[in-house]
């Protein structure tokens, strides 16, 4: 036998179970679209994060190159400089249209559910009047009191009474939610098509930087051209390049194999030092990939490893470190905490330091001063000293290694991109 209280319920909750499945079914679409356009929205936000970097890049480049073509100098690293510069503009152009794709992904997310809350809005809307009019029609021949009274027992009446109120209470705040809803869900629309408006300038502002760009590349290629006659001076710069190179790889070797032995005779003499050596390495191990550069602002005019010479052919560089080409005054820092181990003055008056991270070691070439001595324990991002001028080129360029032990690795898998 059935309790009272489910014969009072029974009808509220059949009602609004029939009427309004339509409505609970759309409010669950909703909740999943809104969670999909809400990862769209993160996707975008990664992207305008990478599009704002490559932008940054894109003006430091510009800067560089408009400071060297002045002086009609440097030819080769400003050949480079530009070809680096058209890949930035290459991946910005595809980030850019990944943005443009996951704004109309997200706008079609929306706009179906504006479409299904419309339908199930209207559906609502008219049970609502025509509950209404059943109730107007009701009051025409009997008053709400007389329908009371004309129940059969309390509980009828009470059963009638709360099934009048509930429902109609129930169509009101549903009805209210929806507006709230489809006013909401507009509003996202016209920012995002006012967004997408914005990113479909921007695509045609940077086609048009990367036609330009073509150009400088073609009238630098035809100055690399009208140089080919002087093939043998640039070879013989290079072989001055490779000569220096070849000095200071000695003395980073000579240096780091120094380190090496002395490490073992500290172990040994103060085995407390080997708990400062593995906490630094394991720390240093830690930050792959999020390792500050050596400086604030700069281009990686050389990678790292063996690589074809930019314009002579059958040409091989190879290259231990990366060579970071920066402006005028840049301050040259420390990327991890450490000891300094070396402070080493190079041909053409500048400066080598190396600090010792644990088994890890970084180098700093390139220096026209120093602010540390051999032995000084530096932070990460302290002040070494400031970038000087390559005697070569006359850009100023900081050459930056990473090692660990007597290994070679290469710095962009660790340096923060």
């Amino acid at each position: 036998m059935k309790s009272p209280l489910y014969h009072l319920m029974c009808p509220v909750a059949l009602t609004v179970w029939n009427n309004y499945l339509p409505f609970f079914v759309a409010i669950l679409i909703l909740s999943v679209a809104i969670t999909d356009a809400h990862g769209q929205t993160s996707s975008r936000h990664q992207l305008e994060q990478e599009r704002v970097g490559l932008e940054e890049q894109i003006n430091l480049t510009r800067q560089l190159l408009d400071e060297s073509l002045e002086e009609q100098k440097s030819t080769v690293e400003n050949y480079v400089a530009l070809q680096n510069q058209l890949e930035a503009r290459r991946r910005m152009l595809q980030n850019i249209q990944q943005q443009m794709q996951i704004l109309n992904d997200t706008m079609r997310i929306i706009s179906d559910s504006i479409t299904r809350l419309t339908i199930t809005f209207e559906s609502t809307r008219e049970v609502y009047f025509t509950q209404l009019r059943i109730s107007y029609l009701r009051q025409l021949t009997t008053r709400d009191w007389m329908y009371l009274l004309s129940s059969g027992n309390l509980n009828e009446a009470l059963r009638r009474y709360l099934y009048s109120q509930q429902f109609r209470s129930f169509i009101e705040r549903r009805k209210t939610e929806l507006d709230s809803i489809s006013s909401e869900l507009q509003h996202k629309k016209e920012l995002l098509q006012q967004s997408l408006s914005e990113l479909e300038e921007l695509q045609q502002r940077e086609r048009s930087t990367v036609n330009a760009l073509n150009r400088d590349l073609r009238n630098q290629d035809a100055l690399l051209n009208s140089l080919r006659g002087k093939e043998k001076e640039l070879r013989e710069n290079l072989r001055e390049q490779e000569r220096r190179r070849r000095e200071l790889s000695r003395e980073i070797d000579r240096l780091i194999a120094e380190e090496i032995a002395r490490r073992a005779e500290v172990v040994d003499e103060l085995p407390e030092r080997a708990a400062e050596f593995d906490r630094l390495s394991g720390s240093f191990q830690q930050n792959k990939g999020k390792i500050p550069w050596p400086v604030e602002r700069g281009i990686i005019q050389s990678r790292f490893g063996s690589q074809p010479h930019p314009t002579l052919r059958n040409v091989t560089i190879q290259n231990n470190g990366i060579d970071i080409r920066t402006q005028e005054g840049a301050m040259v820092r420390a990327v991890f905490e450490g000891e300094v181990t070396a402070l080493v003055s190079m041909p053409g008056d500048q400066k080598m330091i190396l600090i010792r991270h644990g088994d890890y070691f970084t180098v700093y070439a390139g220096l026209q001063t120093s602010y540390v001595a051999r032995g000084e324990a530096v932070n990460a991002g302290q002040e070494l000293g400031l970038a000087g001028k390559d005697p070569g080129t006359g850009n100023h360029t900081v050459h930056f290694e990473l090692w660990r032990g007597k290994t070679m690795l290469n710095p962009e898998d660790w340096i923060s991109r």
